[in-house]
């Protein structure tokens, strides 16, 4: 069975949006959701729980990239597997964390991903409670990135981040401050050069700023709404 891909931006751990992306369509077990960072349904040990309830609320799979706001120690702690040909963190039974600089093939396309970004909130949460440092991509993680971007450059249809490229900031009216030790924004730029040549590129999606918004006509922000990967009709928004 070929189901349908979705995409969406933070929801930080709240299930109403899938109550109502589930009440206006009709979803089959072959649908996969794929969420641009702060998830934030693996925050404690009483993941599971929540895991669950996902499970029953989404007849499909619900896939995502990490934020800055995730518990990375939980999710660095899980079984990495195989899913759609690249590497993943099972979360539970069709829910899945997507690693950093993965390339994975989903009904015919392929989606590059890649979580992570710095919060500018940190000085205000707890070291292992609320924040974690591995939410900044390290250096060995972007190297692995770009040779991934590199090698599959001309088979990847869409690229997924929680991070947003510098450039688009400038676009964004709800902007965040960037540490002057903080370059990885700055990559994204690069990769989205990069990627901008590649032969099947449809869309980048990015989530962390909070807004739904196009930046570039390939290069959308993603908060509330829920789109279908490659259109830009809104299948559910707030």
């Amino acid at each position: 069975m070929t189901g349908r891909v979705f995409v969406t931006g933070d929801k930080h751990g709240s299930l109403l949006p899938l109550f109502g992306l589930t009440e206006k369509n009709e979803l089959s077990s072959a649908d996969i959701l794929i969420i641009a960072g702060d998830a934030g349904y693996v925050w404690n040990e009483d993941y599971p729980y929540k895991v669950e309830t996902l499970q029953q609320v989404f007849p499909g799979t619900i896939a995502f990239i990490d934020g800055n706001h995730e518990n990375h120690a939980i999710l660095n702690a899980l079984e990495v597997c195989s899913w759609h040909h690249g590497k993943a963190h099972r979360a539970g039974e069709r829910v899945f964390h997507l690693m950093r600089g993965e390339v994975y093939s989903i009904y015919g396309e392929r989606y590059f991903t890649f979580g992570g970004a710095r919060s500018v909130d940190r000085d205000r949460r707890v070291e292992g409670e609320s924040w974690w440092p591995e939410e900044d991509p390290t250096a060995v993680e972007i190297a692995y990135g770009k040779k991934q971007l590199m090698e599959h450059l001309h088979e990847i249809d869409y690229v997924i981040t929680h991070e947003t490229p510098l450039f688009a900031r400038k676009s964004i009216l709800r902007n965040k401050p960037i540490d002057d030790d903080y370059h990885f924004p700055a990559v994204l730029d690069e990769w989205y050069d990069v990627i901008s040549e590649g032969k099947r590129f449809k869309k980048w999606y990015f989530g962390h700023m909070h807004v739904d918004q196009m930046i570039t006509p390939k290069l959308q922000a993603l908060h509330a709404d829920i789109l279908l990967a490659g259109e830009d009709k809104r299948i559910l928004w707030a």
